[in-house]
């Protein structure tokens, strides 16, 4: 039987055009996968609660364990070349934008890294959460799972708050991550390669909305999965603005990527509003300047944070951490690296979340 606990879930502040750097969520990724390790080696007597780690970061290109070949000069021009990144409609609004400041929009340049993960190449940025479990798959705080049932139930959640929140019908397929049917009309097709004869009359295809990838050491999860709420949809060819364009998304052959915002038809405006239909909780619209960053990815994240809980049987349901407090928890780990070793762009990322908590 589990021992009653509550999943903690730590989200980590983003607000436009400040998105947090992969490389520090990572950082504190390791930072909650260490305390887990340091319990089974005997270094602390107290068992880590299971976390959820969530976080919209800056436009950033993974490359996993299959991309053993290294990237030419011309791909790594072609992926780091900067992408047009729009302020989210509900910052506009909380924010009081004129219209012509709603149409701004901020060049980006993706950054690379590799990745523990498998498959290829990925992309993750502003308009998607990523969601990262850190937790022990042998413990007694829930049940416990192997490997191949952890990474479906992470397929499952996301299908499940999809169904809930959106109304979107997702499913698994022998690929990993997890996909909708999209009605492509010939218009859409016009700008993209047709895969197939069927697609001249726009038939249906299936398309990737979560991405999944896990690493595990000693049974302790890390890395997750990312779901696309409001990015440019199917049918985008411009690699200026769609970062799909760029890659063979996770090396999978026509097979292409879509968002929530795509498949609800009316784009990121009924995002908002069936989020906003479910004010309780973490979907709740953020009163102030304070909190008023990406808050549909919150809502979203919050969602999936019950839905995790719930499956993996913890029985008390989840804890919120204060959003101020994870800053002060990024803060120390930037901190223990010193003033020499760390990341410039980590620390101006926490210095803005700094001054917006402050009130500035």
């Amino acid at each position: 039987m589990a021992v009653p606990c509550r999943l903690r879930h730590l989200h980590l502040p983003s607000i436009h055009p400040h998105y947090i750097p992969y490389s520090l969520a990572s950082r504190v990724q390791e930072h909650l996968r260490r305390q887990h390790l340091d319990f089974k080696d005997g270094s602390t007597t107290s068992r880590p609660p299971p976390t959820l780690l969530s976080f919209t970061p800056s436009p950033i290109y993974t490359l996993g364990r299959r991309q053993t070949a290294p990237l030419t000069p011309a791909e790594v021009a072609r992926l780091t070349s900067p992408l047009r990144i729009s302020t989210p409609p509900s910052q506009q609004q909380q924010s009081g934008a004129t219209k012509q400041q709603q149409q701004d929009i901020l060049l980006l340049p993706p950054h690379l890294v590799h990745s523990p993960r498998g498959g290829l190449t990925t992309y993750h940025g502003p308009g998607q959460v990523v969601l990262w479990p850190v937790l022990d798959l042998k413990s007694p705080h829930h049940r416990n799972f192997s490997v191949k049932c952890y990474a479906r139930l992470l397929e499952t959640t996301t299908i499940a708050t999809l169904a809930t929140f959106f109304h979107l019908e997702a499913f698994t397929t022998d690929d990993p991550g997890v996909w909708v049917r999209h009605h492509l009309s010939p218009a859409s097709l016009s700008s993209r390669p047709r895969q197939n004869e069927d697609d001249a009359n726009g038939e249906e295809e299936v398309f990737k909305i979560a991405a999944l990838g896990v690493h595990l050491r000693r049974h302790i999860t890390a890395l997750g999965t990312a779901i696309n709420i409001a990015m440019p949809g199917p049918g985008v060819a411009d690699e200026g603005l769609n970062p799909w364009a760029r890659i063979v998304a996770c090396g999978l052959e026509g097979r292409g990527v879509t968002c929530v915002a795509a498949e609800l038809g009316n784009g990121v405006g009924e995002v908002d509003e069936l989020l906003l239909l479910r004010r309780e909780k973490e979907a709740r619209k953020p009163d102030g300047d304070a909190v008023v960053g990406l808050w549909r990815e919150r809502a979203v994240a919050g969602a999936w944070a019950e839905e995790l809980a719930r499956r993996f049987g913890i029985e008390d349901g989840v804890e919120k951490v204060d959003e101020e407090e994870a800053v002060r928890l990024m803060e120390s780990l930037v901190e223990e690296r010193g003033a020499e070793s760390g990341d410039a762009i980590e620390r101006e990322y926490l210095a803005q979340m700094r001054n917006v908590f402050r009130g500035g």
